[in-house]
């Protein structure tokens, strides 16, 4: 009975996120494009974009204090249909000709800061659904769903707005939330004050009325990082990749179909569907074969990996070479995300993990931030492809030079 709960716990958790992330999927496809739409400016439309990313930096720290104090479930429950609500606004703003630059910029926040506090508690929440020994297996799965659903997502989307309207691709997000805070509900999650057995999964702890303020658990979280030099080092490595690779990534994309290729939003979202294939092959191999692996070197290889895959998109300027140029850079991204999951499962107790994943969600979700700060200006100058030359320099050097990690090395 225990291993059937389990299972459908499991279930509904892994299909409310492929549904949640392939709503995401056409969300940044349709932000995107309607940020360079309604601004015609690439640095305006950085801008635009990199609101969504300010909430991590803003409230990182406090929402990993509050996801280790509450019930993860319900957090998260709260969060979905809160950005449900957001999300909507945008058809709504769009018919009432409120959707300018600002008003996009202001949805964008909202609905990042309700991911802010989502995330953390997703991950911290993953060792209370499946056997210890199976984490590495269900971090991939987590993985998967989000590869699946961006590689679904940008397809999706390029069938969806000629039959909705780029607008109304954020009215189908909306929906995915309402389905996720449904799946949500429906977990049946235990409790118990009993230790944690080796096997079998974590009961969800009995929190203690909150004693220590917020303060002194965030003062909590930030020591037990610092102390711990695996920690240290995985959030130093990561924040610095990010800010190297992720806005050229992700703001570069759209700008390389739109000036190098000479291509419309249908490529470019074909062009990501290239890219999540990859990472899907590459996390169900990780997920199969990759427990053995050590996981700090493997997370250091797939960071020089990330990077120097970009090289070959500042010759190409034909579709089909960049779609496969991209499926293997996609091939490159899960050999970072899957261990770094599984290490802190591993190696974080239960009642500090949701600081730790708040900790990795800054790191990751901040730096991404100032790196699109910076791709929209620097992209008007030297133009994206030269972008991509320098974040395959720069990006595999500094992978190269995280070797000099040891604690994280050896983990």
């Amino acid at each position: 009975m225990a291993g059937r709960r389990m299972l459908t716990n499991f279930r509904l958790f892994w299909t409310g996120q492929l549904v949640s992330q392939l709503g995401d999927a056409v969300y940044h496809i349709g932000l995107l494009w309607l940020a360079l739409e309604k601004t015609q400016s690439k640095t305006l439309s950085s801008l635009v974009v990199s609101a969504g990313y300010l909430p991590a930096i803003i409230f990182s720290l406090f929402a990993g204090a509050v996801v280790d104090r509450v019930d993860r479930r319900r957090l998260m429950m709260v969060c979905a249909a809160a950005q449900a609500a957001v999300v909507a606004l945008v058809p709504l703003f769009d018919g009432a000709g409120w959707l300018g630059p600002g008003t996009l910029a202001l949805i964008a926040f909202g609905l990042a800061a309700g991911g802010a506090f989502f995330n953390p508690a997703r991950d911290a929440l993953i060792p209370h659904l499946v056997d210890r020994n199976r984490l590495n297996r269900a971090n991939s799965f987590v993985q998967v769903s989000a590869q699946i659903a961006y590689l679904a997502g940008p397809a999706a989307a390029g069938v969806l707005v000629g039959l909705v309207g780029l607008t109304g691709l954020f009215s189908l997000d909306a929906l995915t939330f309402l389905f996720v805070v449904a799946a949500l509900w429906l977990i049946n999650l235990p409790r118990a004050n009993k230790p944690r057995l080796q096997a079998g999964p974590a009961p969800l702890p009995q929190l203690p009325p909150p004693a220590a303020s917020t303060l002194e658990d965030i003062r909590a979280g930030l020591s037990h990082a610092w102390h711990d030099a695996r920690l240290r080092g995985l959030l130093f490595v990561t924040a610095i990749d990010n800010l190297i690779i992720m806005g050229p990534a992700i703001f570069g994309t759209p700008v390389y179909v739109r000036e190098v290729l000479g291509l419309g939003p249908s490529y470019y979202a074909w062009l990501t569907t290239f890219l999540f294939a990859g990472m899907i092959a590459s996390s169900l191999l990780l997920g199969y074969f990759g427990k053995r692996l050590p996981r700090g070197r493997t997370i250091i290889c797939g960071m020089v990996l990330d990077a120097v895959t970009f090289l070959p998109l500042f010759w190409l300027r034909a579709f089909w070479p960049a779609a496969l140029a991209m499926f293997v850079h996609g091939l490159t991204v899960p050999l970072i995300t899957v261990p770094r999951a599984t290490l802190i499962h591993h190696i974080v107790p239960d009642e500090k993990r949701g600081r730790i994943f708040a900790l990795v969600n800054l790191a990751v979700v901040g730096f991404t931030a100032l790196s699109m700060l910076l791709v929209g200006p620097v992209t008007e100058v030297v133009g994206v492809a030269a972008v991509f030359a320098g974040v395959a320099a720069v990006g595999g050097a500094f992978g190269l030079l995280a070797f000099s990690f040891t604690s994280l090395r050896r983990a």
